[in-house]
């Protein structure tokens, strides 16, 4: 059976933060180039071409050039969520994309005239950009280069160094350069905008980096207090494990007549003694368990090959068989409903997880559908699938007719120790905690977990795994 890497990447949050800011301007760089296509195409045909001279093979090469840039930057988004990049290396992917930008943008204000249109207004977005993502003194570097770049064309127009644009009428833009006083006015002014929008946000940001880098701190400390709380709970119930299963020793001991006979009176008190310890070492058996899960902590090592692919089809079967003597007691029927498609092979029907995982889930979700089902009752496993987010899930729900949860109760069954009267009272060796282990073992094997049932009606446990994938040689 072929066993997948795993890789876990940890970030912080600031670093999340950046990587969804990435994700984000590249899509608005796709919205900004279908408008702007749209726009170049709509004013081909509807300009009237006597009045405003417009280059549009400028234009088209402008919105190509973005276009490659901006395909090149969604491959790369693909390799920024796979491995851990760090700060720089998503400042340095970002400082890149702006630099296209302005390069795109001069070329589309040099063709639209310069200063003949509002334009060149458009650096300002990546001034926002930049602020969002480098510190104060880079991001404000960045927004001077972005004017150096843009307004390089007029300079270069007002020196006679390239031919000069106008789309309306030149004699405006003559007069601008024949007084350089004007054109030193515009940049002072259009830099001043800039600087101002530059300032404005970077007090904004600064706020949020240091409310983000609080929440961390806030997170990191609440993670440290609970693997705190967890490893003192697991201390105490290893403490109490061995006691208790020394007096269990002990009252079966007696019970079974080694320490000489014993009258029926104190024999039934022995017997609930030994249900008392039977029912805290369960408890404190289930508490370490939970408290080892909670716990756990994937290793560096990125060759880590825990999770393996598994058909859970034949896992449920052979469970089935292996926990036949659960349901003697009670005369309950399990049946076997399977709901996959016939056209799925052995390599369809597998899962990416381990067995110490299913095995808990499984354990848990069955011997809660037998305690709290009636006398020959029955006991439904159904395998299905299911389409959900362009992946495929296969779903087991165990579906009994027993006692039911009360709806508005329903929500509260997951948290610890949690069990509803009706529930106590139906069956009392319940601990609380098996749903809470199966909650937490869906989260380990990234299943989607979910609970339908009504009182005296019956319960409905799913739970749906992604699709483990084909086997590689």
């Amino acid at each position: 059976m072929l066993e997948e890497n795993i890789i876990h990447c940890i970030q912080d949050v600031h670093v999340k933060e950046l990587v969804k800011r990435l994700n984000w301007s590249v899509q608005i760089r796709w919205y900004y180039i279908g408008i702007s296509s749209f726009l170049i195409v709509l004013t081909f045909f509807v300009l009237d071409k006597n009045t405003i001279h417009l280059n549009f093979e400028y234009l088209l090469a402008a919105n190509i050039f973005l276009f490659f840039c901006n395909s090149i930057y969604q491959y790369q988004l693909r390799y920024t969520y796979n491995k851990c990049l760090g700060t720089f290396d998503l400042r340095f992917y970002l400082m890149i994309q702006i630099i296209t930008d302005y390069l795109a943008l001069t070329l589309v204000v040099y063709t639209l005239g310069s200063i003949e249109t509002p334009i060149i207004l458009m650096i300002i977005p990546n001034t926002i950009l930049a602020t969002l993502f480098f510190t104060s003194r880079q991001s404000l570097l960045l927004a001077l280069l972005g004017v150096f770049i843009v307004i390089s064309p007029l300079i270069l127009e007002f020196f006679n160094m390239i031919p000069t644009i106008s789309i309306i009428n030149s004699s405006y833009k003559m007069l601008v350069f024949s007084q350089p006083m004007i054109l030193l006015g515009y940049i002072f002014i259009l830099l001043s905008c800039v600087i101002f929008c530059w300032y404005l946000l970077c007090s904004i940001t600064s706020r949020l980096i240091k409310n983000e880098l609080g929440l961390e701190r806030s997170y990191q400390d609440m993670i440290k207090l609970d693997e705190e709380k967890t490893q003192a709970t697991l201390r105490s119930t290893h403490e109490l494990k061995a006691p208790l299963a020394a007096i269990k020793n002990y009252v079966y001991t007696m019970n079974e007549g080694y320490a000489g006979e014993i009258n029926d009176k104190v024999l039934k008190i022995m017997n609930r003694i030994g249900q008392r310890c039977d029912y805290l070492l369960n408890n404190v058996t289930d508490i370490i368990k939970l408290g080892n899960l909670k716990s756990y902590v994937v290793l560096d090592d990125k060759t880590n090959t825990q999770f393996h692919r598994i058909d859970i089809e034949k896992y449920i079967r052979e469970f089935i068989l292996k926990n036949e003597n659960l349901t003697c007691e009670k005369n309950i029927k399990i049946t076997i409903v399977n709901q996959l498609s016939a056209t799925n092979t052995n390599e369809n029907k597998c899962i990416l997880a381990n067995e110490e995982n299913l095995q808990l889930i499984f354990n848990n979700l069955l011997s809660n559908a037998i305690n709290y089902s009636h006398i020959d009752g029955e006991i439904n496993i159904i395998l299905n699938e299911k389409q959900a987010a362009n992946k495929k899930l296969l779903c087991v729900t165990i579906e009994d007719q027993g006692i039911g949860i009360d709806k508005i109760q329903i929500n509260k069954v997951f948290e610890e120790h949690y069990r509803t009267n009706h529930a106590a009272q139906f069956y009392e060796g319940g601990t609380g905690l098996g749903l809470s282990i199966v909650k937490v073992c869906s989260q380990i094997l990234d299943a989607e977990l979910q609970i339908e049932s009504s009182l005296n009606e019956g319960t409905r446990v799913s739970i749906c795994f992604k699709e483990g994938g084909h086997s590689h040689e």
